[in-house]
């Protein structure tokens, strides 16, 4: 931050205080990207410190100065970004102390009213963080703007999840002589990850969720992979993204492609799921398989696609049936139809058709979590499908605070070679 914008703030922390409250305040610099769940969480912690100590002030309003003073730490935007969200929340009389202008009528007149989405996000009560967290880049938060082109650069910002899954490497290429394997020995062209993480709503913010990018990020970038990423966007970004992205020569090279797509979930009026976008549209996840296929998708045509969805596909809750034998094996039906439009693809879900998945406030999904740890552990001796399974069987053994549970099932869709990812070997 600019040293006048910092002066500015440091000497006029009592006026800001005075015209702003900090239960509206906190939760929308978090959710606007000024503060990251870290920093609420250590604000929170040194605060009540100084309230343990001293006890002549409350844990808000310790909360609330050490809010502005962190603020001037937060780099040369952070400035442009305090005061934004002053005028969204209609803080004139601070916006009037950081502009220093007598006039600020006409900001009434052009804010076009403060959203009711933003309204019933910065009502909530401050939510505290229970455990330690990490920053992710502010470029993963938001890679497209509105009415801007599709933009597919490589992602190549270091990130630090909350905690780190080293990937093993393999000693040898694997392969499978019974059933064949998927080719995944180049080095420069091993995979491409392209990450959908919608995390801010309209009345909603999952927590966590950016650590789940973070993660995914982490381990595989460890594999080899080229990493792209969209936050926050709209369906229709998402799709010019996608689409760009499957024509580029990026996809054209790589041996293989892994689309993560983490958002909300559930079923519409005709029990068919759908998946949300930050500015409230839908899609049907069908339609973003569609995509998939080797007649939309010539440049990935006989290459492994994988698509993780993490997200909840209906409204029910599993509470689990006690078993009345000791055999951990489930039945399960083979779907014999075939689509010709789709091959080589693998759809991975957290749960079952109707029923939720879950999402720790703090490390993020279940779900991704388990997988980035399966894959850390087991990819340099086994492949994707059997990963998948040790995942689906440690998910199954998780219970939420409520006693639910949660089971992953995946599809395969003409997936009929072995996957390897082959971590740190290469023939080229």
């Amino acid at each position: 931050m600019d040293d006048k914008h910092r002066k500015i703030i440091k000497e006029n922390i009592n006026k800001l205080i005075q015209h702003t409250e900090l239960k509206h305040l906190l939760p929308a610099c978090r959710s606007e990207g000024l503060l990251s769940e870290q920093m609420v969480y250590n604000l929170h912690l040194d605060s009540k410190s100084m309230v343990d100590i001293g006890g002549s002030q409350t844990l808000d309003q310790i909360m609330h100065k050490k809010l502005f003073d962190k603020i001037t730490h937060r780099g040369p935007e952070a400035f442009d970004k305090l005061k934004a969200i002053l005028k969204e929340l209609d803080y004139v009389e601070a916006l009037q102390v950081l502009e220093r202008q007598r006039e600020f009528n006409p900001i009434r007149e052009y804010r076009q009213n403060l959203a009711q989405a933003t309204q019933s996000i910065t009502e909530k009560p401050v939510e505290l963080i229970p455990a330690q967290a990490t920053d992710i880049p502010d470029s993963v938060h938001s890679r497209v703007d509105e009415n801007s082109t599709p933009n597919i650069t490589e992602f190549l910002e270091s990130v630090d999840p909350k905690v780190k899954y080293e990937v093993t490497k393999a000693n040898r290429i694997n392969t499978c002589e019974r059933i064949g394997t998927y080719k995944m020995q180049s080095k420069q062209h091993r995979g491409v990850l392209f990450i959908a993480n919608y995390i801010k709503f309209k009345t909603d913010y999952r927590n966590g969720a950016s650590n789940d990018s973070d993660i995914l990020i982490y381990v595989f970038r460890q594999l080899g992979f080229k990493i792209f990423i969209t936050t926050n966007g709209s369906r229709e970004q998402f799709f010019d993204l996608l689409d760009a992205l499957l024509k580029s020569d990026d996809t054209l090279k790589t041996e293989s492609f892994v689309l993560a797509f983490m958002s909300h979930g559930e079923l519409d009026g005709k029990n068919e799921e759908e998946v949300a976008f930050s500015d409230g549209s839908f899609v049907k996840v069908q339609e973003v398989i569609d995509r998939f296929s080797n007649r939309r998708c010539p440049n990935l045509m006989q290459k492994p696609k994988v698509l993780i969805f993490p997200f909840c596909r209906g409204p029910m809750q599993d509470k689990g049936i006690k078993a009345k034998t000791e055999s951990d094996t489930i039945a399960f039906t083979s779907n014999k139809e075939r689509n010709a439009e789709l091959s080589d693809l693998l759809i991975c879900y957290a749960t079952n058709k109707g029923f939720r998945a879950y999402r720790d406030a703090v490390t993020g999904s279940w779900y991704i979590q388990g997988l980035c740890k399966a894959i850390a552990e087991h990819a340099h001796d086994t492949h994707f499908e059997d990963i998948l399974k040790i995942v689906q069987r440690n998910i199954g053994e998780m219970n939420s605070e409520n006693g639910s549970i949660q089971m992953g099932n995946f599809r395969n869709i003409g997936f009929n070679y072995k996957l390897f990812f082959n971590p740190g070997q290469s023939q080229e």
